[in-house]
């Protein structure tokens, strides 16, 4: 294993794949591999690439997770106490539709610490999954 670093941008540039093998990672194997403490651990890698990818807006946000595979990102509410996001798509729905145990942990790791990175504010992140959608609590204090 080397120790070099490999930009998120050149890896977004030059690597186009489908999400089938992404969606077979994400949601079996990293899992099944991490156990109970899949959650915690898929948050904080959200974070961690979220401080390498460096997204200086909200449209800066949106293009990443789209480019990702993530889903659509957008921005329904803003409140004095944070952000409601709603991610959504037929990416999203399919895998809402397919899956029994699905979770969106390293999404809102990503859009929590990409929010302090905006706003200067501690941010915290929270998934409420819907039929074929998903909502991202955004809260600051």
């Amino acid at each position: 294993m080397t120790n070099k670093k490999t930009n998120i941008a050149t890896v977004l540039t030059n690597l186009q794949t489908t999400s089938s093998g992404y969606d077979l990672l994400r949601y079996i194997g990293l899992p099944d591999m991490l156990g109970q403490e899949s959650d915690l651990i898929l948050y904080v890698m959200g974070k961690n690439l979220a401080r390498q990818a460096e997204c200086a807006s909200t449209e800066e946000i949106q293009e990443f997770f789209q480019h990702v595979g993530w889903g659509e990102l957008a921005l329904t509410h803003e409140k004095r106490r944070g952000f409601i996001y709603e991610l959504s798509g037929s990416l999203i729905k399919a895998r809402l539709q397919t899956l029994k145990e699905i979770d969106f942990q390293l999404e809102a790791g990503f859009l929590a610490e990409t929010m302090l990175q905006i706003t200067d504010k501690s941010c915290e992140c929270v998934a409420e999954v819907n039929k074929d959608h998903v909502i991202l609590h955004v809260l600051h204090n």
